[in-house]
């Protein structure tokens, strides 16, 4: 059985662009989760080999507007601690420092 790597995307139109090549080279299996439309559960994330949370148009800090974030950092918590293979790429490192307990604030400047 091949390796799976979960994908948790923000925005339908953003995947893993140069690392999907790098990943499947690698024997790995990609399968996508729709944040704010999937449930994005610890225990999902728990059984991926490999994480990768991807970005996105929005920041850490507007969970009110965006309630499926709550639910999400703390599966990305569980992940962490577990001590499991996980990248945040953009908005998804941003969850990702969230889940372990950073401060995270914007910048205060535009961001590509």
């Amino acid at each position: 059985m091949s390796p799976t790597a979960l994908v948790v995307r923000h925005v339908v139109f953003e995947d893993l662009g140069l690392l999907r090549e790098m990943l499947t080279a690698r024997g790995y299996g990609i399968r996508y989760l729709e944040a704010g439309q999937d449930e994005i559960t610890a225990d999902e994330l728990l059984a991926a080999d490999l994480v990768v949370v991807l970005g996105g148009p929005i920041g850490v800090g507007d969970a009110e507007r965006y309630p499926f974030l709550a639910p999400e950092i703390a599966a990305i918590r569980a992940r962490v601690e577990a001590d499991r293979p996980t990248l945040g790429v953009c908005l998804g490192a941003q969850l990702m420092a969230a889940a372990l307990g950073a401060d995270v604030a914007p910048t205060g400047r535009g961001e590509i």
